[in-house]
């Protein structure tokens, strides 16, 4: 067999350069690869920040609407409860003169049994319409003076109590709940 020249990369020939030159550019895209990419990452993280803070600004601005929504309500609950008791006690107060017209018709004297009977149920119904409202009658006679449910009109000798206490009511007095619709118009022993 004839020898043939067989050609051998061995090193120190000229693939060598080439191989290297393939090698420092795959080095320089790598570097390039690696600085993009870090850019990239720094361009994403930044934007990361930005999205954090408006996520951050809307959950608080979400939780101030939350909150005023909240306090508005408790708000018009508690304005609703007050208008409605405050509406409740001018019907009331209104309906109080009709009440003593009442009373005066059922302690005038009268013939007709029957008539007297009549306004008798016509007030109990009347009281009882108040007393479904939530309204009582302030305790008077025999009762300490107390200007937060009882306006003195005048003073009296009295042998039956002691000095500061309600001897006669004049016109009754009503409350609902706490507060006074109308105090007591009484007189007080001396």
């Amino acid at each position: 067999m004839p020898q043939e020249e067989m050609e051998i990369d061995t090193p120190g020939t000229e693939a060598e350069p080439a191989a290297e030159e393939k090698t420092e550019k795959k080095k320089k895209d790598k570097k390039v690869d690696i600085k993009k990419t870090l850019e990239n990452l720094l361009s994403t993280e930044k934007k990361l920040e930005e999205t954090q803070k408006e996520l951050d600004s809307t959950k608080d601005s979400f939780q101030r609407t939350l909150a005023e929504y909240d306090n508005y309500r408790k708000r018009t609950a508690k304005e609703k409860t007050e208008n409605f008791a405050l509406g409740k006690m001018q019907a009331v107060t209104t309906l109080l003169p009709v009440l003593d017209t009442l009373e005066f018709a059922l302690n005038a004297p009268c013939q007709d049994e029957s008539y007297k009977k009549g306004i008798e149920m016509v007030m109990n119904q009347a009281m009882n319409a108040f007393n479904a409202m939530g309204v009582e009658k302030i305790e008077a006679v025999g009762k300490e003076f107390d200007p937060n449910f009882h306006a003195a009109v005048m003073q009296e000798e009295s042998d039956e109590f002691e000095s500061g206490f309600v001897t006669k009511e004049l016109q009754k007095g009503y409350k609902m709940g706490d507060k006074v619709i109308r105090p007591s118009t009484v007189a007080v022993a001396q």
